[in-house]
Order: C-alpha cells, then sequence, then structure tokens
C-alpha cells in the first residue's frame, strides 16, 4: 500500500499529466443556465414534433434542435396544462435558489407508449475524444415516484456522436452511435440506475448495438451496486437524503426510494457524466464514469464503442441531449396526469475535472469529501 507521501507525488503527477497531455486543448465547451434564455415551450412557436434551428424553427439560444410531442398545452387546446419543455421566467421557482430560469421537463400520463418527449439538443463545434457533463436535477412535489414504483422509465439524458447528415433523434435510423443514455426508473427493485448503451458507427448494420462485445443495457442501483467504485476502488460516500448515512450502507436487498437519493421537492442533486472514446476500432477500453453530489457511482472501462467499419473510422463525441420520452402511463389521459422534474448549471468540458479522481496507469487519486448539495 503507498504511504501518505507516495500518494501525494502520485497526485501530482497525475494531474501534470493530465495538464500536458490533454490541459491544454481541455476546456468548457458550454455552459448555460437558462437564466439569459427568452421564455420559450416547446409548442410555444410550432406545435411540430420536429423542430431544428438550421431548418428555421426558433429554438433556445446556443441549442441547436427539439423532438416534442406534446399532447397537453395551452397550443394544443388545454390553456392550464404545461409543453413538455418549459423555459418561463415563471417558473422562477422551479430554478436553483429561485430565481432566474431552468428546462422543466413535464411527463404526460397520456398513454401506454413512450410519450411526452422533450429532447433539448446541443451539437458541439467540434468532436471531441472524451466529455464530461454535469447539471442539477429535482423533481417536482408530486412526482409520482416519490411514493409509487413501476415498471417505467424515462430518459433523462444522452450523450452521443451523430453523423451531422441523417436522423439526429431516432439511432435506428443510422446517423446515431455511439450513445450513452441515462434512464431514471424505480421499480419493485428499488431506484434503478438504468443505463443503455450504444455502438458505432450506427449504419454499420448491428454497429448500433455491441454485438455482445459489452451489454446493451445496464440496470444498476444506487446502493450496493456502487461498492468499489469510487476512485481507488473505495466506496462512493452518497448521502442518504431521509434516514442520513450513506446509500452504500442500504442492504443489497432492501429497495432504496426516490427520496433517499435526490431527497425532497426543493433538493437539488447535482449529476456528472464522463466518456471517452476507445483508442481504436474495436478496442475494449472506452470509458463511463458518473457521479452523484461528486461521489463517482459508476466506472466502466472496456467499453468497445467505435467498432469495426467498412470506412475503417474512429468518431468522436459531438453532441448531447437532456430530456427525452417517457415510458409512463399509470393513469388514463382523460385524467391529464402532470409530473416534472427540472435541470439547471449545465457545464460541458472536454476533459474531466481533475477533483473527481484521476483513473489512467497513475492510478486513482482519493475520492473528494462527501457532500449532500442542498440547495434551497
Amino acid at each position: 500500500m503507498m504511504n501518505r507521501e507516495f500518494r501525494s507525488l502520485v497526485f501530482v503527477v497525475s494531474a501534470c499529466s493530465v495538464f500536458l497531455s490533454g490541459g491544454l486543448h481541455s476546456e468548457v465547451l458550454f455552459e448555460e443556465d437558462f437564466d439569459s434564455q427568452p421564455d420559450f415551450t416547446s409548442t410555444m412557436h410550432t406545435t411540430e414534433k420536429r423542430q431544428e434551428s438550421s431548418s428555421g424553427d426558433i429554438l433556445p439560444k446556443g441549442w441547436n434542435a427539439l423532438y416534442q410531442t406534446t399532447a397537453w398545452s395551452p397550443e394544443t387546446g388545454y390553456p392550464s396544462k404545461h409543453a413538455t419543455l418549459e423555459i418561463l421566467s415563471s417558473n422562477a421557482d422551479k430554478a436553483m435558489g429561485g430565481t432566474g430560469k431552468s428546462a422543466v421537463m413535464y411527463r404526460e400520463s397520456s398513454s401506454n407508449q413512450w410519450n411526452s418527449d422533450s429532447q433539448l439538443v446541443k451539437l458541439l463545434d467540434q468532436g471531441v475524444d472524451e466529455l464530461y457533463v454535469e447539471f442539477y436535477i429535482r423533481f417536482s412535489d408530486n412526482w409520482w415516484h416519490r411514493a409509487n414504483y413501476a415498471n417505467y422509465a424515462s430518459k433523462m439524458f444522452r450523450i452521443g456522436h451523430w453523423d451531422g447528415v441523417r436522423d439526429l433523434f431516432n439511432g435506428a435510423l443510422g446517423g446515431l452511435g455511439p450513445l450513452v443514455f441515462w434512464d431514471y426508473k424505480r421499480d419493485q427493485y428499488g431506484m434503478s440506475n438504468f443505463l443503455s448503451f450504444r455502438g458505432g458507427p450506427g449504419d454499420e448494420g448491428n454497429n448500433y448495438y455491441l454485438n455482445g462485445e459489452y451489454p446493451d443495457y445496464v440496470s444498476l442501483g444506487y446502493g450496493y451496486f456502487t461498492l468499489e467504485e469510487a476512485p481507488g476502488g473505495t466506496d462512493p460516500l452518497v448521502v442518504n437524503q431521509v434516514e442520513g448515512g450513506y446509500l452504500k450502507d442500504i442492504g443489497r436487498y432492501d429497495p432504496i426510494t426516490h427520496e433517499q437519493v435526490f431527497g425532497t421537492t426543493e433538493h437539488w442533486t447535482k449529476l456528472g457524466f464522463y466518456v471517452r472514446m476507445n483508442s481504436a476500432i474495436g478496442a475494449a477500453d472506452g470509458i463511463f464514469r458518473m457521479w452523484v453530489n461528486d461521489q463517482r457511482i459508476v466506472n466502466r472501462e472496456k467499453i468497445p464503442f467505435v467498432q469495426p467499419n467498412t470506412d475503417n473510422a474512429m468518431l468522436k463525441w459531438n453532441y448531447i441531449a437532456i430530456g427525452g420520452n417517457d415510458n409512463f402511463f399509470p393513469y388514463p389521459a382523460d385524467q391529464l396526469f402532470e409530473d416534472w422534474y427540472a435541470i439547471d448549471n449545465i457545464v460541458v468540458r472536454s476533459d474531466m475535472p481533475v477533483n473527481l479522481g484521476v483513473s489512467d496507469t497513475l492510478g486513482d487519486v482519493a475520492p473528494t469529501p462527501p457532500s449532500d448539495l442542498v440547495v434551497e
């Protein structure tokens, strides 16, 4: 075991290596707190599903595309209901600090299909080999999963590669991949950290899926399944927002609730995501990591994101999207049930922040201290 002095030296060398090898080009690629955005909803200017700035559609400043399937909003004949995406000054109570704006995504229990889509897309100016994204998320007081569970899921975030030509929203049509999706889910087993992995290039037959080289879907928990996932093989210290202590200490077969992870209505949770493309076509060394309140809960380092392809092409990450569609229908459509979640303070970087820990040939740095990051 390394003594403290040597481990400190490793940390310094690791940090210097990051700076020298990647820091010269590492930068913040995009930031969004929504406060200076003009008021916008996904049905304010058009009720079309596909909205793209390149086609002249009016979108939030700095964003490139939106796919929405609102059933109920003022523009569709329901004056007291909401579009699936709102960025409004009247929603200041749904923004961090209680002022400004945020992206508020409404889920509609309108059918037994994937519905109430709210996918807002940001295209990067150029592709990068690694990408880190963080944002804060909060859920409404009537969020259905606070008191209930079922086999429903909501797509809330994705990172990917788009070929710039074909469909930007549907991966099955060949223009997307690799991709990573983060889904919200709470079923009979408790809160599920549901991840989907897709390969690329997406037009190479089965390359959109990983051909058995890596799981296409991974359902993890926020407690037992995070053990040893923090830097150095330690356990993440994610605070239990209900009982105190840490989620890692909840028994393997004890379902974890929504509020144990995400807290009460006014609680904002910081999420972080990092991807690194594999080093060569077919190489099983791509990386995905995820943090809750700066505590790393997922560390995957053997993902063959780019698969063999006829063009012998390596790909880069070049877009992110917040929101998505919902497989959510606890009530019949005539009840017009809606709940919402809000996303705020997005930061996109071309590298992983050093304070979150480096995992390369020089080893992990020590984990950061726990933080529950309550923002009232």
